[in-house]
C-alpha cells in the first residue's frame, strides 16, 4: 500500500494491544463504547471505563465507535477517544445534518473542556 497508507486496527479490548503486531498502524478504533444495533455481532459494550484503559495503555490515536450519538460524544471524547465514528445515529435521524452537527458540537466540548 506504500508509505502514504493510513492503516487503522479495530480492537474490542485492552488485551487487543498486547495480542496484534501494532508497528504498521497509525490508529485504533474501539469499541464497541456502548451497545450498538448496527453490528448484531458487536462484542460488548466497553463503557467508558474501557475505553479509558485502553487509551491508557497506548499512544496511538483512538476513534472510537459503537452506540455513539451527541448525547455522550463529549463523555467520549474525555475518556481519552481522539475521534468518533458515528452510525446509527446520523443514518436513522430525521434530519441527518442536524444531527451530524449536534455531534460535532459534542466533539468539540469534550475536546475544549481536555487540559
Amino acid at each position: 500500500m506504500g508509505d502514504e497508507a493510513v492503516i487503522g486496527l479495530s480492537i474490542t479490548r485492552t488485551e487487543d494491544l498486547v495480542e496484534e503486531d501494532l508497528a504498521h498502524v497509525d490508529y485504533i478504533g474501539v469499541g464497541p463504547v456502548y451497545p450498538t444495533g448496527t453490528k448484531a455481532d458487536a462484542a460488548p459494550a466497553l463503557g467508558l471505563d474501557g475505553l479509558s484503559a485502553i487509551w491508557a495503555a497506548t499512544r496511538l490515536p483512538i476513534v472510537a465507535i459503537g452506540g455513539i450519538d451527541a448525547s455522550c460524544a463529549q463523555g467520549v471524547i474525555a475518556a481519552g477517544a481522539d475521534g468518533v465514528a458515528v452510525v446509527s445515529a446520523i443514518m436513522t435521524a430525521a434530519d441527518p445534518e442536524a444531527a451530524a452537527k449536534a455531534v460535532a458540537e459534542a466533539v468539540g466540548r469534550g475536546f475544549s473542556r481536555l487540559p
